[in-house]
């Protein structure tokens, strides 16, 4: 299996990545490759800082809500910044698992110009349904709860992060890949966040701004498949389905659950779970089967067109390890 995984890796279509299989103990394989800045032509390391993007969402955010926020509250009542707007009606668990009636994004860093702007549109963002009554895949349920818990425990998304898993928020310092060359900052992003609207609120959000080495991810993720983050009855409460769309889409608690958009690959365990990055990242977990894969990489590098060859390389890779783990 680890010589079918290297030659996938070596023929990734990403400028850079970085791809490990483990199991509840063990780190099986591991290997980084490619190049970390293709203005520089400056080779990916070990030590690499990789942008998580939305794997934020459950390796930093979804943790500490759920260790600090009751899920069957209304958001107005666990975080009082809520309170009268449409969205305070939601609760945790629907926040969580993408049911509480919010669009998917807004581009609120093209209008305002600090966090605490940013914050306020958020919370009066008009909902496009009723909480409950659907699930639509929505960064600002995170960027609320990522509000909700800092204000709740008095500490930064960054410093939990820290304590938990060492993971850091950007700027990141020591060696980053590169992402895009973004239009709206005019320069190549390296070591801050990709998002533009965590960017906006200084590089710490809840829906995304996490960085970490390809073995801080590891060990993160690691923990998920050994049920060590958390109480076994939120592990359990967050990998189970509490939605699901027209669109084949299955929701657990800040994780997608198979068939979701392919990103299990085409093998994927009925008690699997896992989540994506918008720069090219991927974390499946099959616990029946004893084994997780992270992938990291910078796809968007230097653009976010075309994701397609990443999206066919990871089925083709998740699909290859399954076939190890009948």
């Amino acid at each position: 299996m680890h010589d079918e995984i290297r030659l996938l890796t070596a023929a990734a279509p990403m400028p850079a990545v970085a791809v490990s299989v483990f199991d509840r103990t063990t780190t099986r394989f591991s290997e980084v490759t490619g190049t970390a800045d293709l203005t520089t032509g400056r080779p990916v390391g070990l030590d690499d800082w990789w942008d998580l993007a939305s794997v934020t969402k459950t390796l930093v955010t979804l943790p500490e809500v759920l260790a600090h926020l009751d899920l069957d509250s209304p958001l107005a009542e666990v975080w009082p910044r809520a309170d009268g707007h449409p969205v305070g009606r939601a609760t945790v668990a629907q926040l969580l698992s993408h049911q509480a009636g919010l669009p998917a994004v807004r581009q609120f860093f093209r209008t305002t110009t600090t966090r605490d702007e940013i914050v306020a549109q958020a919370v009066a963002t008009p909902l496009v349904r009723e909480p409950g009554s659907g699930a639509e895949y929505s960064d600002l349920g995170f960027l609320l709860l990522g509000e909700a818990v800092q204000d709740h425990t008095g500490l930064s998304l960054a410093e939990l992060a820290r304590r938990r898993s060492g993971l850091r928020f950007g700027p990141v310092r020591g060696p980053a890949v590169a992402t895009e060359q973004c239009a709206w900052r005019g320069r190549m992003v390296v070591g801050e966040v990709h998002d533009e609207n965590a960017y906006a609120m200084g590089g710490v959000a809840g829906q995304a701004g996490g960085f970490g080495t390809l073995a801080q991810v590891t060990a993160a993720a690691q923990a998920w498949l050994a049920r060590t983050v958390l109480p076994a009855r939120l592990h359990r409460a967050a990998t189970r389905c509490w939605a699901e769309n027209s669109a084949d889409e299955r929701f657990g608690l800040g994780w997608w659950l198979p068939p979701t958009r392919g990103i299990g690959g085409h093998h994927a365990g009925e008690d699997s779970y896992g989540c994506s990055g918008f720069v090219g990242n991927r974390i499946w977990l099959e616990p029946a089967r004893d084994y997780g894969v992270v992938i990291l990489s910078n796809r968007v590098h230097p653009s976010r067109d075309h994701p397609e060859p990443f999206r066919d390389w990871c089925a083709t890779l998740l699909d290859t390890i399954a076939t190890h783990h009948p």
